[in-house]
Formats: structure tokens, sequence, C-alpha cells
């Protein structure tokens, strides 16, 4: 007679069902750094540009800004939004990832000045 721990592996108790639960959360934490991981990316780089680079290595970067203005030096201002991406939770509802601004200042020389992270307006 073989023993029922030789069936399921030398696991006690879980079984099938259990595995796909720590493969569901597994998955989870992994998407959930990656999130995390491109939103610093991009904090970082700003933070890294300032006074280097040019609004024409931005836009190479991250593309047309979604919003510009003109700033009171005769500069510009670009702010880029990141809205993140609605995940299902274990409960099968869908939370929002929230939505971040980066506000980005440019001299009239095209270079950036400074930067910010804001909450989403609105």
């Amino acid at each position: 007679m073989v023993a029922s721990n030789s069936i399921q592996g030398g696991r006690s108790g879980g079984g099938l069902a259990c595995g796909w639960r720590w493969e569901g959360m597994l998955a989870g934490i992994v998407v959930g750094l990656l999130v995390l991981s491109a939103c610093i990316g991009s904090s970082q780089y700003f933070h890294d540009a300032v006074n280097e680079a040019t609004q024409e290595m931005v836009g190479k970067r991250y593309g047309s800004p979604h919003k510009t203005q003109a700033a009171a030096d005769g500069g510009e201002i670009w702010t880029y939004f990141d809205r993140g991406s609605g995940t299902a939770g274990f409960g099968g509802q869908v939370r929002g990832g929230g939505c971040r601004a980066y506000v980005l200042t440019f001299d009239k020389q095209a270079v950036l000045r400074g930067w910010e992270q804001q909450l989403c307006q609105g």
C-alpha cells in the first residue's frame, strides 16, 4: 500500500488548489514589483537628468508630452501622465493603479532645470 504523502509528492495537505493560489500570489507580486520599478525608473531618470537633458533627449525617451505650457521665464513646462493600470484582485474586483503626473521645467535653452511628481488633478 502506498502512503498518501508519496502521491502528493511528499507534501501533506494543500494539494493542487493550494499550488494554484501560491502561483497567483507570486504572479501578483511580480507584476506589482514591475509596476513599482517602472515608476522608480522615471523618477530616477528625471532626477539624474536635471541640468543635463534637453527637451529633445526627453522627447526621444518618453515621446511627446501630454501637456505643454509656457513658463514665465520663457522656457516650457511639460507634463507626462502615468495613469497606471487597473488590476483584478484576488476577490475579482478591479483596483485602479492611480495617476501620477511628472511635471518637467525647461529653460529658454531647452535644458531640464527641475521636475516634480504630483497626483493627477480631476
